[in-house]
């Protein structure tokens, strides 16, 4: 498994571009190969990430380059900035 993290900065309305991204974004993702979840946060102070989990390495820079398209039509009124992104291997998980 290969986890992506897209950390933006300088956004506005974190409520609003969760919305945006639940109705646009998400069942783009949910159709992608290797596709398993995806998180956002609101990490305060202008800050939001997204959190992904795909079953290779290929699918999570495919989805990354999807979302980043996507950001770009449709959220710079409240995404103002590029992500920083992380994509790396899953080491352990643990769920309840």
């Amino acid at each position: 498994m290969f986890i992506a993290i897209r950390k933006y900065s300088g956004c506005k309305d974190p409520a609003e571009i969760n919305r945006r991204i639940v109705a646009s974004l998400v069942p783009i993702l949910r159709k992608m190969p290797g596709f398993r979840s995806y998180t956002t946060m609101d990490i305060g102070g202008g800050v939001v990430a997204s959190i992904s989990e795909f079953d290779s390495r290929a699918d999570a820079d495919y989805a990354n380059s999807q979302a980043r398209e996507l950001v770009r039509q449709t959220l710079t009124d409240l995404v103002p900035n590029p992500p920083e992104i992380t994509v790396g291997e899953t080491l352990s998980q643990v769920r309840i």
